[in-house]
């Protein structure tokens, strides 16, 4: 290993992706490469500490100037202020999401709530509620073998206790169990707006987790919600994260099933993002 300083590091990083991203968004990415893989912080970068390089680096830059994600090539992301560690199998964790278990959390309070966390990936939703509302009993499915294994290694890292298992939510009758809560993020993106979207995006997150058909783009909150209203207790919540394009859309479906007090919020970019409905309690 040679020794380097950290903002010789970074601009390297800047330079070799300055044709992917704007100068303040390469600049974030390599101060993120370098808190994740080398521990530093900002007060680090301010005194130009000298470091060892990663003995990855060469490897790691070339992935990153090739417009591989950050959370890709460490294999790591943060959620909830928490370091989480990702796949191929699942998607990079959004501050969108974040604001979805704000939401699940208030619905929660202090009670013993029983939540499901329907296609966790790698367990961020799940795992951030088992952490925060300790008091309630999480469960969580995907169809990914291969994400419930790494969802599993976070909550194992994370000290959160959940139930996690492998299970298509379009075969949810053979699961039996009931619940206050559930809470989904499913796939939303329509593949008609692939055309729309950052490269680093199409190219490296996993489309399972991503896309739906053009066809029937609600196809997921459709077979959730008809399994909530026989699968969550009366008066329990159905929370999901939406595509913003598709607020009313998931609103009329929400009533057609029969929920009560639904709700139509907005993230913090002002788009339509979260939609809370409520099983009848009579």
């Amino acid at each position: 290993m040679s020794l380097v300083s950290v903002n010789a590091l970074s601009q390297q990083i800047q330079q070799a992706i300055a044709s992917k991203y704007p100068s303040n968004e390469a600049r974030a990415i390599s101060h993120g490469y370098l808190n994740m893989t080398c521990g530093i912080n900002t007060l680090d970068i301010l005194l130009d500490k000298v470091i060892d390089a990663p003995a990855s680096f060469a490897n790691d830059l070339s992935r990153l100037a090739a417009g591989e994600p950050l959370q890709y090539v460490t294999g790591k992301a943060y959620f909830f202020d928490r370091l989480f560690s990702l796949n191929a199998s699942t998607l990079i964790p959004r501050p969108e999401t974040e604001e979805l278990v704000n939401q699940v959390l208030k619905l929660i309070g202090n009670e013993n709530k029983h939540v499901l966390d329907i296609g966790t990936g790698s367990g961020c939703i799940a795992i951030s509620l088992a952490l925060e509302a300790p008091q309630a009993q999480i469960s969580a499915w995907d169809v990914s073998s291969i994400a419930i294994e790494k969802a599993i290694e976070n909550a194992d890292q994370l000290g959160a206790k959940v139930l996690f298992k492998q299970q298509d939510v379009f075969s949810w009758s053979t699961e039996n169990d009931t619940w206050d809560i559930i809470v989904s993020n499913p796939p939303y993106v329509l593949n008609a707006e692939k055309s729309e979207m950052e490269a680093h995006v199409l190219d490296h997150e996993p489309h399972l987790a991503l896309f739906v058909s053009d066809e029937d783009p609600l196809i997921f909150y459709r077979v959730i919600g008809e399994m909530a209203q026989q699968r969550l207790k009366s008066g329990g919540f159905l929370c999901f994260e939406i595509n913003r394009a598709w607020g009313a859309q998931n609103v009329a479906l929400a009533e057609a099933q029969g929920f009560e007090n639904i709700q139509l919020l907005q993230d913090f970019h002002g788009n339509d993002r979260m939609l809370i409905a409520q099983r009848s309690s009579h």
